[in-house]
């Protein structure tokens, strides 16, 4: 039995993510474009996952891909602990120094090692944290933890 590309895998799964959130959309109120009901983004951020799912499941099964024999998961289980330790800690510390330790981990994850990386790292995770707490906080009015 040959095994399956990781390229037509991780379709495979999101397509299912997709099919999940968008049947879990439709049971919400959808409403119209002019006033849209609380399922109404949901469907269509999940209609674009399909969508996007789909492309890449097309091309994955188009191109056969060498697939590694090791599947990389040590960064998406850091970013998936992160966002959990996030969640954790939101209620604990608040917004702001959460965000920040959240941001500071996921940009430390993004940027290529270079000379002067965690300053540059450190700075991104204070102007994003600052962002989104001036966006929230002043602009939309949102009480923050």
């Amino acid at each position: 039995m040959k095994r399956l590309d990781l390229e037509v895998v991780g379709s495979l799964f999101w397509i299912m993510v997709g099919v999940v959130f968008a049947l879990g959309a439709l049971r919400m109120r959808l409403g119209t474009f002019r006033n849209p009901g609380p399922g109404f983004i949901p469907l269509g951020i999940a209609l674009l996952l399909l969508s996007f799912s789909l492309v890449n499941l097309m091309k994955g099964l188009a191109h056969r891909v060498r697939h590694k024999s090791v599947i990389p998961w040590r960064k998406p289980a850091f970013v998936v602990a992160s966002v959990l330790l996030y969640m954790w800690l939101l209620g604990l510390i608040g917004f702001l120094p959460s965000t920040f330790m959240l941001m500071l981990v996921l940009i430390g994850l993004l940027i290529s090692v270079q000379k002067n990386r965690w300053t540059k790292v450190f700075f991104s995770a204070a102007v994003a944290a600052l962002s989104a707490w001036l966006i929230f906080s002043f602009f939309l009015r949102v009480p923050l933890p």
